[in-house]
């Protein structure tokens, strides 16, 4: 009688598939979605900052009609103010929310 050594030695296929290290790699970890900044809405007599859920931000609304100098009144969170221009007005929202939404370190 004669032993066949090469089926032996041979790994059967369910082996095969646990002895290769390929066949065993690790799952790519899944990318997270980049998130969309945040934008300005344009409204008639207001605009609004949103975040890409709609969830408003901040607004920056015209004094009323017939006030004689013309003021931005502008709100984001809890700060709230005045400006003479549309640019500043928005630029203030825009920098109280970023001041919001970083973390201020301790020491």
């Amino acid at each position: 009688m004669q032993l066949d050594f090469t089926r032996a030695i041979t790994p059967g296929p369910e082996r095969a598939r646990r002895a290769t290290p390929t066949a065993q790699s690790a799952p790519s970890p899944r990318r997270r979605k980049k998130e969309a900044p945040p934008h300005w809405e344009r409204g008639y007599r207001s605009h609004f900052y949103r975040n890409e859920r709609g969830e408003k931000l901040g607004e920056v609304r015209l004094s009323d009609r017939g006030d004689a100098p013309v003021v931005y009144h502008w709100a984001a969170g809890n700060y709230s103010g005045a400006e003479g221009s549309l640019v500043h007005a928005r630029a203030r929202v825009e920098e109280t929310i970023g001041f919001g939404m970083r973390q201020l370190s301790l020491f």
